[in-house]
């Protein structure tokens, strides 16, 4: 039997995930407004969250929930 720590977490869209499946130019868009507060286009966030639902599809998800974060640092309502 696997244990919890030889799963969890092995299904996330995190960096290596969005360089493989961004455009060059969408990922490097992304990754400054992440790293360095630039503003975020509109057209790179469609196209992350295209690429997210496509990925998480290709997992074989049915059903997915989008959490906002705001940037206070607590979940919003």
């Amino acid at each position: 039997m696997e244990s919890v720590a030889d799963y969890f977490g092995c299904m996330v869209f995190d960096d290596r995930v969005m360089r493989a499946t961004l455009s060059s130019d969408v990922y490097r868009s992304l990754k400054k407004t992440i790293d360095q507060g630039a503003q975020l286009d509109i057209s790179v966030a469609n196209a992350v969250a295209t690429a997210m639902k496509d990925w998480a599809v290709s997992k074989g998800v049915t059903h997915y929930r989008h959490w906002f974060q705001p940037l206070a640092g607590i979940p919003a309502e």
